[in-house]
């Protein structure tokens, strides 16, 4: 596998939660971890991929090189123009 670039590098998650990705301005979600289970393929800077599944995913290790990673709770949203085909499960946001 090819490694990915990985640009930001923290020492500790305050200086991680400070790096990460705010899509200020920008359509997003932030994900509030309440317990829940998470599903998560990793793409790790070293080219492998990955899975885990479990709860309460605020870190994430490769188990091929050992790397942790931050989870940014920022995710992008890309907006839906042409909706005419099945998409599955859709979550109506509340007011």
């Amino acid at each position: 596998m090819q490694p990915l670039n990985s640009s930001k590098k923290a020492k500790n998650g305050d200086e991680a939660f400070g790096l990460q990705e705010e899509y200020i301005n920008k359509p997003h979600g932030w994900i509030q971890w309440k317990g829940t289970d998470v599903c998560m393929d990793i793409h790790c800077a070293c080219g492998e991929l990955s899975h885990t599944d479990g709860e309460f995913c605020y870190y994430v290790r490769c188990p091929y090189c050992g790397r942790i990673y931050f989870c940014n709770g920022h995710i992008e949203f890309i907006e839906m123009i042409d909706c005419e085909h099945k998409l599955g499960y859709i979550c109506d946001a509340e007011r």
